[in-house]
């Protein structure tokens, strides 16, 4: 009898044991950061195993989503970069899309990410006000999301020797030069999104980056500033954005309406996605627009794959006679998508088909299959080789 019960008060304790405390703390931190470091540092509560492994996270993750009042969550940030131990942050990421944050809270923020080597930085903020130009000080950073509902006064050239990705989202860039060049002292540079930026430039936008792989440009607004608070829509004739990126091999480009695009020396280029709003059709007597668009397509000529919406399709289509005066802007082409989104089409236009494939040197073969595909719910077109 007491056998039996030494068996199974034995069994009973090895069941009960906390296995999860008795890993090292290397793979409680791993565990620890895929979730949100205010449920990280709650587990400061479970025993004095766990009082401090929450100290040395390496990857901190702050959303006020998870905060009934904006001021928990501003101390909450405040107490978790003091007390953090770590070194080396692999990355840093604070979002508050709906509430503000003080100045010196953000002040706060950008200085423990320069001091503490953050590789990753992911900021999203509602009109955050501080010395944001801080953030370019922070030569660790390989990865550096800003989506700011602000202006964001930029030094001439952002130099960040370990930057390889920037992801600039709802942010004002502001500059008084004729040609603003931003991103040509970031040598490792791969990949850059543009995504609904603001532009208050004098003339020209350059994009020059040396190792840029992947570029995404999407919906950017050129304004010209009247006074300090009034600004109206730039001409688009009177603006340029000047791509120099010789290994460049992706591209998407998002817009309402074409704008004046140049891209140099990009011979590697394969994949291409352009798409226009339907919003957009409303510019389309405007003057130079389809010339833009052309000479933009003339450019991405070395694509081997091409996406288009269904909205740039239309634009093409309401230009047939200027269309047919073009040259076959893809001499490469190998795959062809139309994106029909929300909008409907019966069919593509054969003016628009033939202006777009028959370049290629595979184009009979191209135009043979496109008759063969079904349409799907988002893809109304697809056809490669």
């Amino acid at each position: 009898m007491d056998n039996k019960y030494t068996k199974k008060t034995k069994w009973h304790e090895e069941t009960q044991m906390d296995r999860l405390s008795d890993l090292p703390d290397s793979l409680l931190h791993h565990i620890l950061s895929f979730m949100d470091s205010k449920y990280a540092v709650q587990t400061c509560v479970l025993s004095k195993r766990w009082v401090s492994v929450w100290t040395h996270l390496p990857v901190l993750k702050l959303d006020s989503k998870f905060f009934n009042r904006v001021g928990n969550f501003r101390s909450f940030i405040s107490q978790v970069l003091d007390h953090c131990e770590t070194s080396n942050i692999l990355t840093l990421s604070i979002c508050s899309p709906k509430k503000n944050l003080a100045r010196s809270l953000v002040d706060k923020i950008i200085s423990f990410a320069v001091s503490h080597s953050v590789q990753e930085l992911d900021l999203s903020l509602k009109y955050p006000i501080g010395d944001l130009q801080n953030v370019f000080r922070c030569q660790s950073l390989r990865v550096l999301k800003l989506d700011l509902l602000c202006g964001l006064p930029l030094p001439n050239s952002i130099s960040l020797a370990s930057l390889k990705t920037l992801i600039l989202c709802k942010v004002r860039l502001k500059s008084e030069n004729h040609c603003f060049d931003l991103f040509s002292s970031c040598l490792d540079l791969q990949n850059l999104v543009l995504d609904r930026v603001f532009l208050t430039i004098s003339d020209i936008f350059n994009i020059s980056a040396p190792a840029l792989v992947s570029l995404t440009i999407s919906k950017i607004t050129f304004y010209v500033a009247k006074d300090a608070k009034i600004m109206y829509y730039a001409p688009i004739k009177d603006r340029k954005v000047v791509i120099t990126a010789p290994r460049l091999t992706s591209f998407s480009f998002t817009c309402y309406r074409p704008m004046s695009l140049s891209m140099d020396n990009s011979p590697l280029l394969e994949n291409v996605n352009l798409s226009m709003f339907r919003d957009g059709l409303f510019y389309t007597r405007e003057e130079g627009s389809f010339m833009f668009l052309i000479d933009m397509l003339q450019q991405l000529g070395n694509a081997r794959s091409l996406t288009v919406s269904l909205g740039l399709v239309k634009f093409l289509s309401q230009h047939s006679r200027l269309l047919e005066e073009q040259p076959f802007p893809f001499s490469k082409l190998e795959s062809l998508k139309v994106l029909r989104g929300r909008q409907s089409c019966k069919k593509i236009p054969p003016n628009v088909l033939n202006f777009l494939v028959q370049g290629s040197p595979m184009a009979e073969e191209l135009l043979r299959k496109f008759q063969k595909v079904c349409k799907t719910e988002k893809c109304l077109t697809a056809i490669s080789l």
